[in-house]
């Protein structure tokens, strides 16, 4: 019977010492992110015109396009396509080691950066290229999707206004969220 006291009275220790433990990281983790990171309103000059307030915490790629200004991504915001290449002069920290191998060591010094890859913790002055105002985003409903053969799709999609699209061109497709 001693044995079984003794038992139940370390397990329970145990127990609580590692609840403790746990609340403890937990409470270090939480105080470390409400320090760290962003609150409020963060500032966003674009090409020294436009300024747009937006709330911090997110890469610049998804920032810009939570605001109606779409950078090209291709690769969907894993930094493997370098088309959401712009210029942070401020605000947006070092250049990642991520992101070296695909600047020349000038357009690193002009603050060349890609922006799947810069998060938005302070206020920044970026500047980007003038045809990526031009990037339009639609509603469009799907009309067909045929498998052609084992890796090739043809969708046919109906949007509200012509977009002058040339083969070859870019088109980068958003699907929201849906239940079946």
């Amino acid at each position: 019977m001693i044995l079984l006291s003794i038992a139940t009275t370390t397990i329970i220790s145990s127990v609580v010492v590692f609840l403790i433990v746990l609340f403890t990281l937990l409470s270090l983790l939480l105080f470390a992110k409400a320090k760290l990171s962003p609150s409020g309103k963060i500032k966003i000059k674009i090409n020294e015109e436009k300024i747009i307030e937006v709330d911090g915490g997110g890469t610049l790629l998804s920032t810009l396009s939570e605001s109606g200004i779409f950078l090209p991504s291709a690769c969907g915001g894993g930094g493997t396509c370098v088309q959401c290449t712009c210029q942070v002069s401020s605000g947006g920290g070092s250049i990642l080691p991520t992101e070296e191998p695909y600047f020349s060591r000038k357009e690193i010094a002009d603050n060349y950066r890609l922006g799947c890859q810069v998060k938005v913790r302070e206020d920044m002055e970026i500047h980007i290229s003038e045809e990526v105002f031009g990037i339009k985003e639609w509603e469009a409903i799907v009309v067909s999707n045929y498998n052609v053969a084992t890796y090739i799709k043809e969708l046919i999609i109906e949007i509200p206004e012509d977009m002058n699209y040339k083969a070859g061109g870019y088109l980068q497709i958003k699907i929201p969220r849906s239940e079946i």
